[in-house]
């Protein structure tokens, strides 16, 4: 497996915008030479994404000892390495502009401030919106498994934001019909995870500007709905289920390992490609699921890949 590689850039902000700047968007391939620190994750992205409950404070930082970075959030601007970062107090996006004055590199951090859970009602229900239950037993106790502490709120207006260079809050939604407001939950482990997956699949000859994410957050009311495990990763907002379809563009698997056909087989290939990358470090702790799906005559094949924090296939 090709190791990753880093490059330097120098991007442009969209100061002052509340809402994104969408374009026709090929694959970014673009990293920061010196990453952010967010919420202990280590983020080499220009744009990426914080799901915090109000009025939660917010940890970022550079990665980088002594490194000097300014910072604008609201109206609230500053020095990044001695200011305390807070959310929003009312749920809502907000962006959070920061520059590493020693490198000239910006990034934006898209603030997602949370409704929280409590405020789903007993049948289910937030805003109207069909939730369902969550398990009332963790999983073996794992924190992971706990329900989850709030809800992004989606709109017409912020459904197309991207939550990292090459995936928008969109593809993430629940499938079961709805209008908006929608709500989902979605952890950044599974986003750091599918950009490092479209890197190395662009890194090693298969060119794709993206994944089709056929299924991200399932709500519990839907996951029930279609039959699904109850503990699914889906539910949590840790799973994706996906495939690549670039070449040429048709809604369905392209042909990975080159036999003319579209089936099964090219599932595994991207199920061995992925086996590779974790077996390779790739993922370090951010490891997890791993399943093959054959086509259906209502989809075609795909994997499903979740962040666990254990390796498993099926």
């Amino acid at each position: 497996m090709r190791v990753l590689f880093g490059c330097r850039f120098t991007t442009a902000l969209c100061v002052g915008l509340l809402l994104p700047c969408l374009s026709a968007h090929a694959w970014d391939s673009r990293r920061l030479a010196v990453p952010l620190l967010i919420e202990h994750h280590e983020i080499p992205y220009a744009e990426f994404s914080i799901f915090a409950m109000p009025g939660a404070h917010l940890r970022v930082a550079i990665a980088a000892e002594g490194a000097r970075a300014e910072y604008r959030f609201g109206e609230d601007s500053g020095n990044l390495g001695g200011a305390t970062l807070v959310a929003p107090a009312e749920p809502g996006l907000s962006i959070l502009e920061i520059l590493n004055v020693d490198t000239g590199e910006s990034a934006r951090i898209n603030v997602f401030t949370m409704v929280p859970g409590s405020q789903v009602t007993a049948d289910g229900r937030l805003n109207g919106y069909r939730i369902g239950q969550y398990p009332e037993q963790p999983l073996r106790n794992l924190a992971i498994y706990r329900p989850p502490q709030g809800f992004v709120e989606v709109t017409e207006d912020n459904a197309d934001t991207r939550v990292s260079p090459n995936f928008t809050l969109r593809q993430f939604l629940s499938k079961q019909e709805s209008g908006f407001p929608k709500y989902l939950v979605l952890r950044p482990v599974l986003l750091l995870k599918l950009e490092k997956i479209l890197a190395a699949l662009n890194e090693n000859g298969v060119k794709a500007n993206g994944l089709v994410i056929m299924s991200g957050y399932r709500t519990p009311f839907y996951n029930k709905l279609i039959g699904n495990v109850t503990y699914s990763r889906h539910a949590w907002g840790g799973a994706a289920d996906f495939y690549v379809d670039q070449s040429p563009h048709d809604a369905q698997m392209d042909d990975l390992n080159d036999d003319g056909r579209i089936d099964k087989a090219d599932a595994e290939w991207l199920a061995d490609f992925l086996d590779d990358m974790t077996q390779s470090g790739d993922f370090g702790r951010n490891v997890g699921g791993i399943g093959v799906y054959d086509r259906t005559a209502a989809h075609g094949p795909f994997v499903h890949v979740d962040a666990r924090g254990m390796a498993v296939r099926w």
